[in-house]
């Protein structure tokens, strides 16, 4: 069956619903049984409107999880590796050897990464300090982690390392889109118990936005709106 394009990242996250209802018995019975054994983090901004629909379905609740590509200082568009929330660092250590930056612009980039974070934390109302937050929140909860699509899978897995140092019981990937090369290489890792993903497609020329019909840079301004209206958020 050809796949039908998304019509909005918020519908995407209810098909990714409707997948789990679907195919996984015993884990949809379990997110409807005891929701609270549960818990999402997406990674802003596409991945805030995907969680709202997906939650909606079950009634879990979500958080975000802000992760910013360490950029590379010549070619801003482009990262050697990733910083979580709590600053935690993923470094691509093969591109890194690639492109022969000297220590002093590595930490330069680092630190300029650090700075983002804590500004979008600051847009966010949340606290610069989370380690004890997410001591509380994780441990021994099954995650999902929830994003509007996966393409080299760096930042997702940057993600999933900070999850895993919380302790939580599983890890999930919820995404609507994904190259299969991507899901290929991170499906191995130890941390990860499950990828879900409705479109995965086995090309080399990937997207995300081909998976949406009408796709768009979500604006900081429509994540505070979801957010502060939402049931679902961790307020």
């Amino acid at each position: 069956m050809k796949f039908q394009r998304y019509e909005s990242r918020y519908q995407a996250g209810e098909i990714l619903a409707e997948l789990i209802c679907d195919s996984y018995k015993d884990l949809k019975e379990r997110l409807y049984d005891v929701p609270d054994e549960f818990l999402c983090f997406a990674i802003p901004n596409g991945g805030v409107p995907v969680a709202e629909g997906f939650c909606s379905e079950f009634g879990i609740k979500y958080d975000i999880m802000i992760v910013r590509k360490i950029k590379i200082p010549y070619n801003t568009e482009a990262g050697f590796g990733s910083i979580t929330t709590d600053e935690s660092i993923l470094i691509n250590k093969p591109l890194l050897a690639q492109i022969h930056l000297s220590e002093d612009q590595i930490e330069k980039s680092i630190s300029l990464t650090k700075k983002e974070i804590k500004n979008r934390l600051k847009l966010y109302h949340k606290s610069e300090n989370l380690q004890e937050f997410y001591q509380k929140t994780i441990l021994n909860k099954e995650i999902f982690m929830i994003d509007d699509g996966l393409a080299s899978g760096f930042t997702m897995l940057a993600a999933i390392q900070m999850i895993h140092k919380y302790h939580p019981k599983r890890i999930y990937i919820a995404v609507p889109t994904a190259p299969l090369h991507t899901i290929q290489k991170i499906e191995p890792i130890g941390h990860i118990d499950k990828i879900f993903c409705p479109n995965i497609r086995d090309v080399w020329q990937f997207a995300v936005a081909d998976a949406y019909q009408n796709w768009y840079d979500v604006p900081e301004s429509e994540v505070l709106e979801i957010i502060s209206q939402s049931k679902y958020y961790i307020q």
